[in-house]
């Protein structure tokens, strides 16, 4: 008997009209399973083949446009070729891979109160390194004088061991420092020059040299420097009149086009009451750097005409004056520099320390010798300077001592002696021997050398010849 022949829900015999009904049943049923089959297959095909995202259409019209629905993971090779080495596919995960193990440099800004000690313990050195690399030598004991603002950037390796250190004590040099394959440390200091640009300005003084170099738009401090260059010709302080000219060739410098300061003078022209004095800056074969005039002698004179930065003259250089102590007439041989209490003063000239005393009208004064003819006396000050002493050699410029009001005197201020062969003069007219002219086997270069900027010197005259015309 079949399985045809048996009634799963009734006991009753199957008759031969029960049969029938019941294989016509199973019939409808194989059917509807065919059918159901067939329609799911026909859905898969649609979905890889006909519609128009599907990823199997896709791959066959353009495989370019592949996209990535899940990751597949790919056995390693224990040596794969170049050609069958594996590229990740994402960009970010590529950097963060080849990244992860490489050293990236600290950098730290200086702040007020840092040290290299603080700055060496915040990046997790040890204080053996901090004195290794200060102890190194000469040129890294400029972390020792860091400055706030400044940056430091170090970098370890794995073991939090300094590799490398950077830093810039200022816009010109870097300072370097290197560990050694052999473990130690090695520094260098790199240079970066400044690129330098010669500008010309000029201008014409109606009050006050510092309000003409303003309205020009000159530095002060290039002010200064041209103060200092004619000082020894003229007074800024006496002998200055409305009218008066000058022209500045100095350089600016620059670093990647960006203008950083001012240079140096290069060449200046002053025009007082009339009379023309030229500079310029001169550097010769052996190093030897001043200021000279064109025909090559030093605007460097033996002696500073004023040894003080002072307010005003309250007694001149006279044969006979009222004494405001003594109450009497008595000769001035000397010039009075009224200046507030505690001015630098300083050396006129190169020389020696000749005396050093407290004298009952003098006060406290310094006599200095300057070879066998000149001497000059400082007195009147309120304390004398660290060092001197009888003896001692001082330069030209160095400070002596500090303005005071000791001895005889009714306010603070210096009184100042100028002596030839011991014989006293004016400080103030005495003519004054020049320093050394530029040698003679110098001469050519220093002219070759100085042409272009004396030339835009020229400028000025031309300037001054055309004024003059127009005014004719």
């Amino acid at each position: 008997m079949s399985y045809l022949d048996l009634d799963l829900k009734s006991t009753r015999a199957v008759t031969p009209k029960r049969r029938s009904l019941l294989s016509t049943l199973h019939l409808k049923r194989i059917i509807r399973g065919t059918t159901a089959l067939i329609t799911v297959v026909a859905a898969v095909y649609l979905m890889l083949y006909l519609l128009p995202e599907s990823p199997a259409k896709i791959e066959d019209s353009n495989p370019k446009q592949q996209r990535l629905h899940y990751s597949v993971p790919i056995p390693r090779q224990e040596n794969p070729s170049p050609s069958e080495t594996i590229k990740p596919t994402n960009s970010l995960q590529a950097s963060q891979t080849t990244n992860d193990h490489r050293p990236e440099w600290l950098e730290t800004r200086i702040k007020t109160g840092d040290t290299l000690a603080s700055i060496f313990a915040n990046a997790g050195l040890t204080a053996s390194t901090t004195y290794e690399v200060a102890q190194l030598n000469k040129q890294t004991k400029k972390l020792t004088r860091i400055r706030p603002g400044q940056k430091i950037s170090i970098l370890k390796n794995e073991k939090n061991q300094l590799v490398s250190l950077k830093y810039m004590p200022d816009l010109t040099q870097t300072l370097l420092i290197k560990r050694q394959q052999d473990g130690k440390l090695k520094s260098e200091i790199q240079h970066h020059p400044l690129e330098p640009i010669p500008v010309f300005k000029s201008g014409i003084i109606t009050s006050s040299l510092f309000e003409a170099a303003d309205k020009s738009n000159i530095p002060e401090n290039i002010i200064m420097e041209l103060a200092a260059i004619f000082g020894w010709d003229i007074d800024f302080a006496l002998d200055i009149r409305k009218g008066d000219q000058f022209a500045v060739v100095y350089n600016e410098l620059f670093k990647d086009g960006e203008k950083i300061r001012t240079g140096r003078i290069l060449a200046a022209e002053f025009v007082n009451r009339g009379k023309s004095f030229k500079a310029v800056w001169y550097t010769d074969p052996k190093g030897n750097s001043d200021y000279f005039s064109p025909d090559g002698k030093s605007m460097r004179k033996a002696f500073l005409r004023s040894p003080v930065k002072f307010s005003h003259i309250s007694s001149r250089f006279t044969r006979k004056r009222w004494h405001p102590v003594l109450s009497k007439w008595r000769s001035h041989k000397g010039v009075d520099y009224a200046a507030a209490r505690g001015t630098p003063i300083r050396a006129s000239g190169d020389g020696k320390v000749l005396k050093k005393i407290v004298s009952k009208s003098y006060g406290k004064v310094i006599f200095l010798q300057h070879g066998a003819k000149y001497t000059s006396v400082y007195a009147h000050m309120s304390r004398f300077a660290r060092g001197i002493r009888p003896g001692k050699r001082v330069k030209q410029g160095q400070v002596i001592g500090y303005v005071g009001s000791t001895g005889f005197a009714t306010g603070p201020h210096l009184h100042y002696e100028f002596r030839v062969n011991g014989v006293h003069r004016n400080p103030l007219t005495v003519k004054l021997p020049a320093a050394e002219p530029i040698n003679k086997a110098y001469l050519q270069d220093f002219k070759k050398r100085t042409r272009t900027f004396l030339a835009m010197l020229d400028l000025m005259d031309n300037q001054k010849l055309a004024a003059r015309s127009e005014n004719e």
